[in-house]
């Protein structure tokens, strides 16, 4: 008995990644199917925040050096807590993710990475675009899609070492990666460089194609702000924080559809949860105290907090019932750790182009 198309389009796009993967395989028609952006596009907006998983990235310090790893929650729930370690391209910086990409830095190479399809795209090298006495100190990245051009774009920001003057640049460097012409470029509004630090992975976020950070301005009172960028636009704009006291163990992330700010206070042991609308923040949620707790590490769906502990162990606040779950520990030796959570989505976004395929 035949399948009516839109039934079988409808089963097939809420299927797993993995399983797509393999079906493709069945016919031609459907291998033509699966690989339609249209597709894609109805792929992503079946697997929502529901269907998320939670990926931590962790860095592990001990007296032999430092290690990089990357482990993802079977379960999407967190009912059960056991995770697989996965391999990335490379083990450096971890930036993302959006539409189930990840960004990848080393320095002048920077990877476009899906861990669903294990698709990975080297970007032109970056280094070709900086001033020729300038090495790298630290890189920031962030990768999404203009929904305007329907081109996918790498913003890539880096704080430069002049080695003429053996000293660091006073601005932070800004170029533009976009897919379709597979080439790096000022922004356009020929923004090159700008006075912020962006040193915080887990201080950024990103909501219907504007991305947050919280950074700091070497302006004399080296003052804490917020900045957003809009990718269509390409524009640079300072926000307003909440009225309250600057903490350093403070986080982004995402709350019913708002971008939130989790404010820890190291003296009360609290965390303040301010969510921005129209510019302005009001302040959602005050939860705690949390003896132990060093930093908040995100939202996790709507309904729970993630923080990183003194000792390293992740640990999951639910809203909703007011308790605390421990995730695990993740460290190892005697220097300790750092946590980076990530809201994970599969998606079957392709990263080769057509001439490599």
């Amino acid at each position: 008995m035949l399948m009516p198309e839109d039934v079988r389009l409808e089963i097939l796009s809420r299927l797993p990644v993995k399983s797509l993967m393999r079906l493709r395989c069945v016919c031609k028609s459907w291998y033509a199917l699966i690989e339609n952006p249209k597709f894609i596009s109805k792929h992503l907006e079946n697997f929502n925040d529901d269907n998320a998983y939670l990926i931590i990235s962790y860095q592990v310090y001990d007296d032999a050096g430092h290690d990089n790893l990357t482990c993802l929650f079977k379960d999407k729930t967190l009912a059960d807590i056991s995770y697989d370690n996965i391999q990335r391209p490379i083990l450096r910086t971890l930036l993302g993710p959006y539409d189930g990409i990840f960004c990848l830095c080393d320095d002048s190479l920077i990877f476009l990475w899906n861990p669903a399809t294990k698709e990975c795209r080297t970007l032109p090298n970056y280094s070709n675009f900086l001033p020729t006495c300038a090495t790298f100190l630290y890189e920031n990245a962030i990768f999404g899609l203009d929904h305007t051009s329907g081109d996918y774009k790498v913003v890539f920001i880096c704080e430069l070492w002049n080695e003429q003057i053996e000293a660091p640049y006073e601005h932070s460097h800004v170029a533009i990666y976009t897919s379709t012409t597979d080439s790096w470029r000022v922004s356009k509004g020929n923004v090159e460089w700008i006075p912020y630090d962006f040193k915080s992975h887990f201080k950024s976020t990103n909501l219907n194609g504007v991305f947050y950070w919280l950074v700091s301005k070497d302006d004399g009172d080296h003052s804490n702000i917020m900045l957003s960028f809009h990718i269509s636009d390409e524009e640079f704009r300072e926000i307003e924080r909440p009225r309250i006291p600057y903490s350093s163990h403070e986080s982004l992330g995402l709350f019913n559809n708002s971008v939130s700010l989790l404010h820890f206070d190291k003296s009360s042991h609290c965390i303040d949860i301010w969510l921005m609308s129209d510019l302005n923040w009001i302040q959602q949620f005050a939860i705690g105290p949390f003896l132990g707790v060093m930093s908040p590490r995100g939202i996790w769906k709507n309904n729970a907090v993630l923080m990183e502990s003194d000792n390293g162990t992740l640990l999951l606040y639910d809203l909703i019932v007011e308790e605390v779950r421990d995730l695990g520990r993740f460290t190892r030796g005697t220097l300790g750790t750092a946590i980076l959570t990530y809201c994970y989505k599969e998606s079957l976004v392709r990263l080769k182009r057509v001439e490599d395929d």
